[in-house]
Formats: C-alpha cells, sequence, structure tokens
C-alpha cells in the first residue's frame, strides 16, 4: 500500500486536497498531524506538495480494524452499540442500536452522546420530542427507547429518512412512537400526534450559527417551560448561542463541554 504523508492537517491545507485528488490519490485520511493519501503508484506531484514523504505500508483491512475499534458508547441510561456489539449491552442499560453508515450520529461522537445523556437526564414518559437535524435518527429513537410517546425526526437531507426510519425498526421502536420527514421548521409538521406543532421537548443536533438562526422557531415548537437541548457547538461559538437564547426568554440556561464541543439546555420561557 502505498501512502503519501504531507504535513498538516484538512484544514490547515485545504487548499491542496484538490491536488492531490487530481494527482490521483484514491483516498485522504487525516491522522496525527499528517494527511495521508493513497496511491495506486507514484507519481509526480505539484511543487505545492511535494514537502511530503512517500512510504510504502502494509495492506490493512480498514473495515476489520474500524469494527475492532469500536466500542460500546454509555450515555446516561443508553448504551449505543453497532449492531455486532448486541451482547455488550449491560442488562441495566436501554439499549440502542446504530449501524455506522451514511448518516451522522453513531454517538461515538461527543455531540451525540451528550445530547443523549441529555435525554436520559429528563423523565420523558408520555412526552413527545421534535429532533431537528435528525441524521441517522439517533436522538428521536432514544427519546423513544427512554419513553417518550412520540418523537418526530426532521431533516432537510432526504437521504437520511430511510436510515433513520431502518434503524426505528432494528430498535423494535413500537409502530407510531417514531416518525422522520424531510423538511425544516418552517414546514407543516404532522398533526396526527402534535396537532398544533409545539412539542414538550426540543433536541437539535446543528451548529452554533443555525441554532442562532432558528431559536425563534424552536420557541414556537417548544410549550413553555420545555426543555431545549441544542448540540454540535464549537466551544469558541457558546455566546452565539447564549445571546440567542436570551434573546427569546429561555430560562435556567446550563452548558456541558467536552473537548472543543459543548451542548446548551434551556428551558423556554413561560
Amino acid at each position: 500500500m502505498l501512502v503519501y504523508h504531507l504535513p498538516g492537517t484538512f484544514e490547515t491545507r485545504e487548499d491542496h486536497l484538490d491536488l492531490l485528488w487530481e494527482a490521483g490519490a484514491t483516498g485522504l485520511e487525516e491522522r496525527a498531524g499528517l494527511i495521508r493519501a493513497y496511491f495506486d503508484e507514484e507519481t509526480e506531484l505539484p511543487d505545492a506538495i511535494r514537502d511530503g514523504e512517500w512510504r510504502q505500508e502494509a495492506d490493512q483491512d480498514w473495515l476489520a480494524e474500524f469494527k475492532a475499534n469500536l466500542r460500546p458508547v454509555q450515555a446516561g441510561r443508553v448504551t449505543i452499540v453497532p449492531p455486532w456489539l448486541r451482547a455488550e449491552i449491560p442488562a441495566t442499560q436501554v439499549g440502542l442500536v446504530i449501524e455506522p453508515g451514511m448518516a451522522f450520529g453513531t454517538g461515538h461522537h461527543a455531540t451525540t452522546r451528550m445530547a443523549v445523556e441529555a435525554l436520559s437526564d429528563l423523565n420523558l414518559d408520555g412526552q413527545t420530542i421534535l429532533d431537528v437535524g435528525t441524521g441517522s435518527g439517533v436522538l428521536a429513537i432514544a427519546g423513544a427507547l427512554l419513553g417518550a410517546e412520540y418523537a418526530l425526526g426532521v431533516d432537510i437531507d432526504p437521504i437520511t429518512i430511510p436510515i433513520a426510519e431502518e434503524n426505528a425498526r432494528d430498535n423494535a421502536v413500537p409502530e407510531g412512537r417514531t416518525a422522520f420527514m424531510v423538511g425544516t421548521l418552517g414546514d407543516d409538521l404532522p398533526g396526527d400526534v402534535v396537532a398544533d406543532g409545539v412539542f414538550d421537548v426540543l433536541v437539535a443536533n446543528l451548529y452554533a450559527e443555525l441554532h442562532d438562526l432558528l431559536v425563534g422557531a424552536y420557541v414556537g415548537h417548544l410549550r413553555p417551560g420545555g426543555p431545549l437541548i441544542l448540540t454540535g457547538i464549537l466551544t469558541g461559538k457558546l455566546p452565539l448561542v447564549q445571546g440567542a437564547l436570551d434573546r427569546e426568554g429561555f430560562t435556567d440556561v446550563e452548558v456541558r463541554t467536552d473537548g472543543e464541543w459543548a451542548l446548551v439546555t434551556a428551558r423556554a420561557g413561560e
């Protein structure tokens, strides 16, 4: 396996990534301060990326290595596992099985794990949940498994919806307890369970600028006093989110962090 080791990261050498692809790279990976570019054969490279080093490495079964390194994730009362680790869910935990794939949200990223922990801290029995930016559906499904009467997942990306629906089936979520749709908070939400579009709990795994943009819509879809859970926030962007929550009258604002990522919880004003 031929690998070109280029000093830097995807962020610091963003302008050079296209040069690697154009030179014939079959794959790119960032690891330990290096960009690893995989090639079928050594080739002439542009001057801008000649500060790297060609290395011949042993072939690896990347899928087998990925599976071997993936471990269960405990998030409050929930343990999140891929299908091949079902047997490792403790009897005292709520098991949530998610196939790692195209839709974001396997539980291994800090943002997803913190959001599941925040849901786990609530008494969700009989509650309704709106999951904005649902991705793999992990947060809506977690809410249903934790006792919610109904969880609706909304995402602008149509590719996520069948994945989320399959994940709900794989977790044996009872029919009618979850639903997933393509759309935004500006669209009409299904009214069969939540007729007025107002939910008991709202969770959103997006990013700070979107939270700032959507916080007014969060108010419109969350009952007074209802818990709001926002994640996908870089710690450096916390003031933007906190300012937006203050602007819209949210109370009881609390922040949790994990490395560079933050989760913010609050309650809608009465």
